[in-house]
């Protein structure tokens, strides 16, 4: 018998089934199908040529990696849901955890922060029920960086430490790769930007190591913002595009999109204006197709700079309402903060010292209230220092 794999599942076949099945399915009724119409044909197929009888599990694992590519093609509507009709018709618990985690994945790319959280921490239940600690470790985490996305760095310390731990004890290499990236980050919100070039070196190690494409190009891309705080101009363009590079091979428009973000933070640091518009324009129009709301609360943000820095006040100001409303709706604290700072830095240059003033302190409120104060002292010591500069 030989053996057909479909999205990664195995069956086994005999020699002249499978001559079969691959001939069909080189056939034109694949092409511009999407992963879970590819999924539902691949599936069939191989029901009527074999007779194969394919089991819950065995459906629900091919409905997960129809889902992630459905993810990685940014339509995460369809992954959400391919994701929960997996969970549903699976009997295997394991299966029913990992459903749960890529829910979690996809509801925290939107900014649903606490349905995330409930995700991860259902799937960490059944995973630490199975004694399965590789999983567990992944889990700890992907809430890690949950907490560390809304402000909570006291937890997302606790949380990357533990998964830090198990990786250390498994010996898991893209585990501790991964660790090593959500510690980088922190560090560099910290203002620790060496240390964060380390724990960035450690994690670029580990993924060319194993040969993680989709690794690399996120490490790429820390490195290319920690470059971009120490001034390194050189070093940061360079790994923007070779992270952009990478993303665009691998057609991972999500996390592109998040590049085209910083490149365009990027730009307006080199005071480039129009090309911190055309990444800008570039990354809204992924997060539009995939319903990013913390992405687009950055996009307002940074078109809001845009305007401001040209002097276009009022068409800044509702950028800038726009992206805080977004921030209240998902209650992504830390960027409705950095939206309030440019609000006061606006009002500065227009001398209204009064406003400027009152969201510079309504920025510092929102971190001391949200525990922020503990993991972003050097955010914290920036807004303190233009609020005595613009009181003297």
């Amino acid at each position: 018998y030989d053996v057909a794999v479909v999205f990664g599942v195995e069956f086994c076949l005999s020699g002249d089934c499978r001559e079969r099945v691959n001939k069909d399915m080189l056939t034109s009724q694949f092409i511009q199908k999407s992963p879970v119409e590819y999924f539902r044909i691949a599936l069939n197929k191989i029901r009527e040529i074999t007779g194969l009888k394919v089991t819950p599990d065995q459906e629900a694992l091919l409905l997960i990696e129809a889902g992630k590519m459905c993810d990685l093609s940014g339509d995460c509507e369809q992954a959400l849901e391919t994701y929960k009709q997996a969970l549903e018709m699976c009997q295997s618990h394991e299966i029913k955890a990992e459903s749960l985690k890529q829910m979690g994945h996809v509801k925290s790319r939107r900014g649903e922060w606490e349905a995330a959280l409930k995700m991860y921490q259902d799937s960490l239940k059944i995973l630490k029920k199975l004694g399965n600690m590789q999983q567990v470790g992944n889990i700890y985490n992907s809430i890690g960086y949950n907490y560390f996305v809304t402000g909570d760095m006291a937890e997302a310390e606790e949380y990357c430490g533990k998964a830090l731990e198990v990786a250390q004890k498994c010996d898991d290499t893209q585990l501790k790769a991964d660790v090593q990236s959500n510690l980088g980050i922190l560090a560099n919100v910290k203002g620790c930007t060496d240390e964060a070039l380390d724990y960035y070196k450690q994690s670029e190690y580990g993924y060319g190591t194993i040969g993680d494409s989709h690794g690399l190009a996120q490490v790429y891309h820390n490195l290319a913002m920690t470059y971009t705080d120490k001034e390194d101009w050189k070093s940061a363009g360079e790994h923007y595009q070779k992270s952009m590079e990478l993303c665009i091979e691998l057609q991972d428009l999500d996390f592109l999109s998040v590049i085209y973000v910083n490149r365009s933070r990027f730009a307006l640091q080199l005071h480039d204006i129009s090309v911190a518009k055309t990444y800008c324009d570039k990354a809204k129009d992924i997060f539009d197709k995939t319903g990013n709301k913390q992405g687009l609360s950055e996009v307002y943000k940074l078109y809001g700079i845009i305007h401001s820095n040209m002097r276009e006040w009022e068409p800044a100001a509702e950028l800038f309402r726009r992206g805080m409303e977004i921030c209240d709706e998902h209650e992504n604290h830390l960027t409705k903060a950095e939206i309030l700072c440019e609000l006061g830095l606006m009002f500065h240059k227009q001398k209204q010292k009064k406003k400027a003033l009152k969201h510079l302190h309504e920025a510092l409120e929102i971190y001391a209230a949200h525990g922020a104060a503990h993991g972003i002292d050097g955010e914290i010591k920036k807004i303190k220092d233009k609020i005595r500069t613009i009181e003297l």
